[in-house]
């Protein structure tokens, strides 16, 4: 996820580069090897966040993590919604649960949040070593929220590679590396941080828009695919859109 929002490509000679490639990055690790956590740990990442982020310059932050959708008094949305109320845009995965409706993963469910689905998720892809079609989160929300927001390609997407030990052989035969360095996979995981990329891209042109204001600046440029708004949002992100506003 970082490399697909910011990483430079240095071990692919730029091929391989991400959206923001120049931004900072700072990471905060609530999941484990294995990608798996608890909310607990997800709420305190969150809160780091909020109380660093003027020391750190925090802009934008992605989550492409998720849980059960439980409305909004679920901890999760709540602490995502402090974070954008603290001027901090919140880009989240819409869960891949699709295509069925309300299945959207919180906090993803979030009225304040960006949420993001996978365009092209139509095609048969590898999600977490199975084969699925349809699979991006569709909305409504259980309290009838119109999600995703937004869309952006989110199938056979080649980021980084960790060089980590903890990375077990079982897990990594489930990849496919590209490159020796690079690893291609599928999911709104990997579509959201192309979003969280744009976001950075924008505030750096345009460091004063509030939350609120870089949302209604990526409604304005989203191309409709004419799928339903509760399959693509807005419709499909348009960065040379954007930032010629």
């Amino acid at each position: 996820m970082a490399g697909v929002a910011a990483g430079n490509g240095i071990m692919s000679h730029g091929r391989h580069k991400g959206i923001a490639y120049e931004a900072d990055l700072v990471a905060i690790k609530v999941l484990d090897e294995a990608g798996r956590g608890n909310a607990t740990d997800a709420l305190a990442g969150i809160q780091w966040v909020i109380d660093n982020h003027k020391k750190h310059n925090i802009r934008v932050a992605n989550l492409s993590i998720g849980t059960m959708d439980v409305g909004s008094a679920d901890p999760l949305v709540r602490a995502v919604e402090a974070a954008w109320d603290a001027g901090i845009v919140m880009v989240i995965a819409a869960g891949n649960n699709g295509p069925k409706k309300q299945s959207i993963t919180s906090p993803g469910t979030s009225r304040k949040a960006i949420t993001v689905g996978a365009a092209d998720d139509q095609n048969f892809v590898d999600v977490g070593g199975s084969n699925m079609k349809n699979f991006s989160g569709r909305g409504p929300t259980s309290e009838c929220i119109v999600k995703p927001d937004i869309v952006a390609p989110g199938c056979g997407i080649i980021s980084c590679l960790t060089n980590s030990e903890e990375l077990s052989e079982t897990r990594l035969a489930k990849m496919k590396v590209v490159d020796e360095h690079y690893v291609q996979m599928s999911g709104t995981s990997m579509a959201a941080p192309r979003i969280a990329g744009a976001v950075a891209l924008l505030l750096s042109k345009r460091p004063e828009m509030t939350p609120n204001e870089v949302k209604l600046a990526l409604k304005k440029c989203a191309v409709d695919l004419r799928f339903s708004r509760n399959r693509q949002g807005w419709g499909m992100l348009d960065i040379n859109g954007l930032l010629s506003n």
